[in-house]
């Protein structure tokens, strides 16, 4: 079994972990120039015809909920803008590299998808009931915040099972058996494949910083979200992302988020509305 800096390595050089489509580099940089039109966003998407027919489809699907047609991608950049856009075409190109991996039976992987959807719409809600403008941000980061655990369970296969049976026999958060057993844990090997796709700052913070455990000076406002997400959502059983146990909340973060001010009943209820309605995603990714 390799040791923590033997895994590091691993996911730091290994060829045939997947890598994002050009695309997303394309439009990374189109969306940093202000003459960018939405034509040539819709060009840029469309020279991969796979992944903008997943746009497509996306764009079509009941979460968005527009009532014509939408027929090209141009077109729906024109409606939803140059951000969601990507955030769409960055959700199925994630899905694409890892959504299909054959794993082990003892990790549900529908499920764990089933919980990342769920979690990246509870934190596109909670940004909105605190008052964060980027919500598709949000959305991206609660989508890949356990990224790491599809990487250990498709790369280091002994090691992940090694961490799934310490985690039955002690009943404890996968987490904690990772700590205990790797001395590296999901949120740093997700944060090495953010940093080897080049994810912005926000995102690769949020997928490093989602077990929240810092203090006020360390404190994000997307990684508080993601963190109350993930508790959220996992309170009210949607998907498993590999354990039955629920973390316990920042204090930091609800404080910093002031959830103590946002009634609780109300923001629930409308994050069951929108895990509902992201369930879509999952049909849709998945066909």
């Amino acid at each position: 079994m390799k040791n923590s800096l033997e895994i590091r390595k691993t996911i730091e050089t290994v060829s045939n972990i997947p890598t994002l489509p050009i695309v997303i580099e394309k439009l990374t940089k189109l969306l940093q120039d202000p003459k960018t039109s939405a034509e040539d966003v819709g060009k840029a998407i469309t020279s991969d015809q796979v992944l903008a027919s997943k746009v497509l489809k996306l764009v079509n699907s009941a979460f968005y909920g527009f009532p014509g047609k939408i027929s090209t991608v141009t077109h729906a950049v024109v409606i939803l803008g140059f951000s969601t856009v990507k955030n769409i075409v960055l959700t199925a190109s994630i899905f694409n590299a890892f959504g299909k991996k054959i794993t082990e039976n003892s990790f549900d992987i529908e499920k764990f998808w089933l919980h990342s959807i769920a979690c990246s719409a509870a934190a596109q809600c909670i940004s909105r009931h605190v008052g964060h403008i980027d919500k598709e941000e949000c959305f991206i980061a609660g989508l890949i915040h356990d990224v790491g655990k599809v990487v250990m369970c498709n790369f280091l296969p002994v090691e992940f099972q090694a961490v799934l049976k310490d985690r039955e026999q002690r009943n404890c958060l996968l987490y904690q058996s990772e700590n205990d057993i790797l001395h590296i844990t999901h949120e740093d090997i997700g944060g090495i494949i953010c940093e080897r796709w080049n994810l912005p700052k926000t995102l690769q913070s949020a997928v490093k910083r989602h077990h929240f455990k810092g203090t006020e000076k360390d404190f994000s406002i997307v990684d508080g979200i993601v963190h109350a997400a993930d508790i959220f959502v996992r309170a009210l059983d949607y998907g498993n992302g590999g354990d039955n146990k629920i973390p316990i909340m920042s204090e930091c973060v609800w404080r910093n988020l002031g959830l103590k001010e946002i009634e609780l009943t109300t923001l629930l209820h409308d994050i069951s509305e929108e895990v509902e309605k992201a369930s879509v995603f999952m049909q849709v990714l998945n066909s």
